[in-house]
């Protein structure tokens, strides 16, 4: 008790008295904790903002869909899993891509997502109608329609106007602004359509031959949720319908995101790691100029232990006191991005907050931090004897130091364990624990040459240039330890820079300067004339290109061998090439292709109805020339 008592009132007066030479310590570890509590809330709240809408993602618990009409098997399947007491809510809805017309008989038509949907939709979410116009189904009974702003602007129709969707006439009774079950940044082929599907059934678009995607939106109970989606896949798994989840939206978003906070974290480790360097500098010194205090001590009865513990304990409570200092940074830099990022912020649900897990991890690395990087140079007071009072030298043998080459080791283990940890990934921790390793070692070889090759300018007749080489090459000297921390800080900013300029070059499209800008889709054998006339009085004098026809169409077989598109088997093997295929014709190759097998044909082509395909359907399905 006597022990710890002394350690714990030396520790205090130390601080009392040192504090102003120990205040580095204490920014370092701020700093660095600051930067890994920041990071990781950013992104653990940005997934959590993302990720907890994913049932509005999908409007429900969960989706069965599929490209086919119901069939009598299949939906005996379908309701017979579904009459289980795990499905609270459902609702159908199907949803297809037609020409939608304003119905004046003005010559316009647009392209449009057409949804029909059932009482009870959405499940999930709420649909945000213009003008804060509240929404319910009785808005689409009798051929009424939302429709999203764009499209009244492009067929030139308001709200309470008609519009035509196949053969049957719809009257607008809404602007749709938000809409539930529409998947981030997808593809669309036009502007959303809402209306009732048992009228969309009726209008002649969703019989056979139509492209069109039925869905059954499911609200189920928490308990057993896995089991149930697990067991509606084993069920309907070779029936041609895709069963999907909340959780799978909740986890592809987090996971991409997950990638990212690991990516930061390491990051804000290497802010750790420099801000450790400092640390261990500072306790140098520190020990250094406590040489004599030491000595004095140890002439009254304080055992190598306890002056240690005494300093450890020093070096505990500053790291403390600087875990508390970089999680109030953080917390006013997280209060302060969404004025400072504005938009690119998620739009609802943001928390300016710091994560428990975030805050536990930052603190839980700076304590280790504090306490391993000051360990090893605060072994140096074991070599501080009492006669150092006496004589000018109290220090032991320099002979081989196991226990500082333990402490080294045991920090190096730490280091990695870390790095694995932020990185979530034993490879990608070693891998980076072995490159700090390889850069630390240059930039200790890189010091020692330097200072080696200074020596000689000792001997300057400069009277500054001969005091500045002595004072960096005197024994002691922090001159290895500053070089370390610049090189590996240096290191730190060109890495991340070259890594972002590295993934920026690899996701980006790489079009060159000759690609296109823009694309003219669905553009009619009527308006072709008139768009490419269009196009040359706003072009500034550049070429135009002339408009390439295009079709989707489907292959139906191969050799006189049908393919089969009934049965799952067939279509998970050689039936996928049934899928659909973009078709054009010419009787010329472009620029960028080129023929690896067989003759193109000239002029007007061959009689025999030739074609040529991609080398990819070549390979994956052994077509061959002939």
């Amino acid at each position: 008790m006597t022990s710890l008592k002394f350690v714990v009132r030396m520790a205090l007066r130390e601080l009392r008295a040192s504090w102003r030479r120990l205040l580095l310590f204490f920014v370092c570890i701020a700093l660095g904790v600051g930067g890994i509590v920041l990071l990781r809330s950013v992104v653990q709240e940005v997934r959590r903002t993302i990720a907890g809408d994913a049932r509005a993602l999908l409007a429900a618990d969960v989706v069965l869909s599929t490209g086919r009409p119901w069939d009598p098997a299949t939906r005996e399947a379908v309701e017979q899993r579904l009459s289980s007491p795990m499905v609270l809510e459902r609702t159908e809805s199907l949803e297809t891509n037609t020409m939608v017309r304003p119905g004046n008989d003005r010559p316009v038509a647009r392209m449009a997502e057409v949804q029909g949907v059932s009482p009870g939709f959405p499940l999930y979410g709420r649909v945000e109608l213009e003008g804060g116009q509240a929404y319910s189904h009785a808005l689409l009974e009798n051929h009424g329609a939302l429709v999203r702003p764009e499209l009244l602007v492009q067929l030139e129709v308001a709200v309470g106007d008609t519009i035509l969707i196949g053969e049957e006439r719809f009257t607008v009774r809404g602007v749709v602004l938000v809409e539930p079950g529409t998947s981030m940044g997808a593809f669309s082929f036009g502007s959303r359509v809402l209306v009732d599907a048992a009228t969309l059934e009726g209008a002649g678009l969703a019989g056979a031959g139509s492209r069109v995607n039925r869905q059954i939106l499911l609200r189920v109970r928490p308990g057993g949720f896995d089991r149930f989606v697990s067991g509606l896949r084993d069920a309907l798994g070779n029936r041609f319908v895709r069963v999907r989840s909340y959780k799978g939206t909740e986890e592809r978003v987090g996971a991409d995101l997950a990638r990212a906070e690991n990516y930061l974290s390491l990051v804000g480790l290497v802010m750790v790691i420099l801000g450790g360097i400092g640390v261990s500098s500072v306790t140098r010194v520190f020990v250094r100029q406590k040489i004599r205090s030491i000595a004095v001590l140890k002439c009254l009865g304080a055992t190598t232990r306890q002056i240690i513990a005494a300093y450890l304990a020093q070096a505990v409570l500053l790291g403390i006191a600087g875990c508390a200092l970089g999680l109030i940074l953080a917390w006013a830099a997280m209060r302060s991005l969404p004025r400072l990022l504005g938009d690119l912020l998620p739009a609802g649900g943001w928390t300016a907050r710091l994560t428990p897990s975030a805050a536990v991890q930052g603190v839980a690395i700076g304590l280790l931090v504090a306490l391993l990087f000051s360990l090893v140079p605060l072994l140096d007071v074991r070599r501080v004897k009492p006669s150092l009072l006496l004589r000018d030298t109290g220090e032991g043998s320099g002979g081989r130091d196991w226990v500082r080459w333990a402490a080294l080791a045991a920090l190096v283990a730490a280091l990695v364990g870390i790095a694995s940890w932020q990185a979530a990934s034993l490879r990608v921790g070693l891998a980076v624990s072995g490159g700090l390793a390889a850069v630390t070692l240059v930039l200790q070889a890189a010091g020692a040459a330097l200072v080696r090759l200074l020596r000689p300018l000792a001997s300057s007749r400069h009277v500054a240039l001969r005091h500045a080489v002595l004072r960096l090459t005197r024994p002691g000297n922090q001159t290895r330890a500053v070089l370390l921390a610049v090189g590996l800080g240096t290191f730190f900013i060109v890495g991340v820079q070259s890594l972002q300029a590295n993934l920026l070059r690899e996701f980006s499209l790489a079009i060159d300067t000759t690609a296109a800008d823009m694309f003219l889709i669905d553009v009619q054998p009527g308006q072709a004339a008139g768009v490419t006339a269009f196009l040359r009085e706003r072009s500034g004098g550049a070429s135009v290109p002339p408009p390439v026809p295009v079709l989707r169409a489907r292959v139906v077989g191969v050799q006189g061998r049908a393919i089969n598109l009934e049965s799952y088997e067939d279509v998970r093997g050689r039936g996928s090439l049934a899928r659909e295929y973009t078709v054009t014709w010419r009787d010329r190759l472009e620029a960028n292709e080129r023929v690896v097998k067989g003759t193109f044909w000239s002029g007007g082509g061959g009689s025999d109805g030739e074609v040529s395909i991609e080398q990819s359907l070549h390979e994956r399905f052994r077509i061959d020339v002939g």
